[in-house]
């Protein structure tokens, strides 16, 4: 309620932001192909006799609306990323809400991706991880696509020239971090009252336009190399969740991190709750009666994270 009423972004709003962090999610199960067919039935049986996991199946073009009869076939997982977002203009002070009244207030961060509710999983994901898949251009060279997230991002920062199929790679990704773009972002309470947000990529900064005051810090989490606990910490329970379902995350050096850092926040949980008790013990040994009524809890909106990933660190 209190990020629903500071950010005041109830309804879809282009906004500046900039690019805080970029976060592996190592190699994600992937959507299967689809392209359409035009074929005939024994070209399908050519086809199935090559790729016999080939099916087909009829589908709406989200674009068109018009239905099309699709060849489909299963991908293997994708190396796959998350792109952090910060707002200056949005500022939070959430650590008021964890016992922390000297917190300092920080950008309000968002995700790309949007959230993806796992019902037989009881947790939340990113809807729409960012593949690091490349293709050959037109000068036969291999590159991010021109409709890839990660080269429309370097096309409008003007790192790349597109009109000139330049290459962007995966191993550049990094130099998008810190770079400032129009985003298009809502953040608001569902028909469920469940606390939702959605972001979106819209394009460069416009002609004229400056880059949001104040220092974005920023953070490149790996898979495989040592990351600062810190960033690991920033992360929402929905990127960690979604790292988690990665095809390589057992036995990978980010696994070995967050199971670190969970240890030791259960630890420090179940020791504050222990403390807890001692003084209602000291109460029960003096025998004090209380009289008055306790104050009834205020019914606020909780998120699904709350409701259904208990077990997650709340910071």
């Amino acid at each position: 309620k209190y990020v629903v009423e500071t950010a005041d972004l109830q309804e879809r709003t282009v906004l500046t932001g900039v690019v805080s962090g970029i976060i592996d999610l190592g190699a994600q199960e992937q959507e299967d192909a689809a392209m359409e067919w035009k074929g005939t039935d024994e070209q399908k049986e050519a086809e199935l006799k090559k790729n016999p996991d080939t099916y087909w199946e009829d589908m709406k073009d989200p674009i068109t609306k018009v239905v099309k009869h699709m060849k489909r076939w299963p991908v293997k997982p994708t190396q796959c990323i998350a792109i952090s977002v910060d707002f200056p203009d949005i500022m939070l002070e959430k650590g008021q809400f964890f016992g922390d009244d000297d917190a300092e207030a920080k950008f309000f961060r968002m995700y790309l991706g949007g959230q993806f509710f796992l019902v037989n999983d009881k947790v939340q994901v990113i809807g729409r991880p960012t593949p690091l898949r490349e293709k050959k251009n037109s000068k036969d060279q291999w590159s991010f696509d021109k409709k890839h997230l990660c080269y429309k991002m370097a096309a409008a920062a003007k790192l790349v020239d597109a009109s000139k199929d330049e290459v962007f790679k995966p191993k550049d990704i990094d130099s998008l971090l810190g770079q400032a773009f129009q985003f298009e972002a809502q953040i608001y309470f569902n028909a469920k009252d469940y606390y939702t947000e959605d972001v979106k990529f819209i394009g460069a900064i416009g002609r004229g336009q400056k880059a949001p005051e104040g220092e974005v810090s920023q953070m490149l989490i790996q898979f495989n190399q040592p990351n600062k606990v810190e960033d690991l910490k920033e992360l929402r329970s929905h990127v960690k969740n979604t790292i988690k379902r990665a095809s390589n995350y057992e036995g990978s050096k980010i696994q070995a991190q967050l199971e670190e850092i969970e240890a030791a926040w259960k630890s420090n949980k179940s020791s504050a709750d222990e403390g807890e008790d001692e003084p209602e013990q000291e109460e029960k040994k003096t025998e004090k009666k209380v009289t008055s009524k306790p104050k009834p809890t205020p019914k606020v909106p909780r998120t699904l994270d709350e409701d259904l990933d208990e077990d997650t660190c709340p910071f």
